[in-house]
């Protein structure tokens, strides 16, 4: 397939406080900048626009925590079926670490590594079958080739560009053995209707990140581009959260996560949708309290495939699961 030449080279976890091994953690700071009070990151070759601080480290928690109750589970049935007990893994773009290190305790004769443009993962480790860093993926893995049985990779929607998944993909299938697994986990933006402010808001998002190279829509696409990139037997789950759903708790957790998104975002959206920015936690809270009334939803899709070990066909199979069964395990 073309793959590239080897690199060698609230929301709190109490868990992802503890200390240990320092020496499971290789990183430098990466750089930042300071805008109305928020860290963001500052590296000229990603369109990120999120935080890395530590509110942005309870949401990434708090989204990690609502996607695994979501999935029942941090990985597929797929993936947890032929995953072996001494398997070598690689979370891309972990961000505070929190499925690395659930991931360490469940599989404790696995190895998981952590990568991540920015420094937010833990520098005091508990397992120590953990190791953390920092890398940026538009850089390329800097791992030899057929090294990892796992790749987990999750919610880089707003880190990658159209344009970059291929290449991405084409790493990871690089740095995979041949049968390991990839998982991929992304949020549907899902397209407006709802109100006139919903819409407005929901649009204008889409256009900014299609401004940025990126598509709001990738999570519908991403069985297409495994297929492409050579993966086999492509597994599909896509999850409805709507967020009208007051009492159901991983809606709540999920909204949680959204409202601080879409706070922290205020440099990256407001001058696009207001003509006066300073409008826009006035707008944004109206936003959210119609998000409710009209019970506007989102779609989380997970996605798995394995490398070939040999040459087949490729299949796939993609199931649904409306809001009224959020709960329900997944089928295989």
């Amino acid at each position: 397939m073309g793959a590239k030449p080897s690199k060698a080279a609230h929301h709190r976890d109490p868990s992802l406080e503890t200390t240990s091994i320092p020496s499971s953690v290789q990183t430098t700071t990466s750089p930042t900048i300071n805008i109305d009070g928020r860290i963001y990151h500052n590296i000229e070759s990603s369109s990120y626009y999120l935080p890395r601080d530590e509110e942005e480290q309870d949401r990434l928690n708090s989204e990690h925590f609502a996607i695994k109750a979501l999935f029942s589970s941090n990985i597929l049935p797929y993936v947890e079926q032929r995953l072996p007990q001494n398997a070598n893994i690689l979370d891309i773009g972990c961000g505070s670490g929190s499925w690395v290190m659930e991931m360490a305790i469940e599989h404790p004769n696995a190895h998981v590594t952590g990568i991540d443009m920015a420094d937010m993962f833990p520098t005091a480790i508990r397992p120590e079958n953990v190791t953390f860093q920092l890398c940026n993926i538009l850089d390329g893995l800097p791992y030899e080739d057929n090294t990892f049985d796992f790749v987990h990779m999750r919610q880089l929607i707003v880190a990658l560009r159209a344009k970059e998944w291929p290449a991405v993909l084409n790493e990871i299938y690089r740095v995979l053995k041949p049968g390991g697994l990839v998982q991929l986990v992304e949020s549907d933006f899902t397209e407006a209707g709802h109100s006139n402010l919903i819409d407005a808001v929901m649009t204008t998002l889409h256009r900014a990140m299609q401004e940025r190279g990126q598509d709001p829509f990738v999570a519908s696409k991403l069985e297409r581009l495994l297929s492409e990139a050579q993966f086999q037997d492509v597994q599909q789950q896509v999850r409805v959260i709507q967020f009208g759903q007051d009492s159901d708790p991983i809606a709540g957790e999920m909204m949680y996560s959204w409202k601080s998104a879409m706070r922290s975002i205020k440099p990256f959206l407001a001058p696009r949708l207001l003509k006066n920015p300073d409008e826009y936690s006035m707008v944004l809270e109206r936003y959210f309290q119609e998000c409710t009334h009209y019970n506007w939803h989102m779609k989380l899709w997970a996605v798995c495939a394995c490398r070939p070990s040999t040459t087949t066909t490729t299949t796939a199979t993609t199931t649904t699961t409306a809001a009224s069964s959020l709960s329900s395990p997944l089928s295989s």
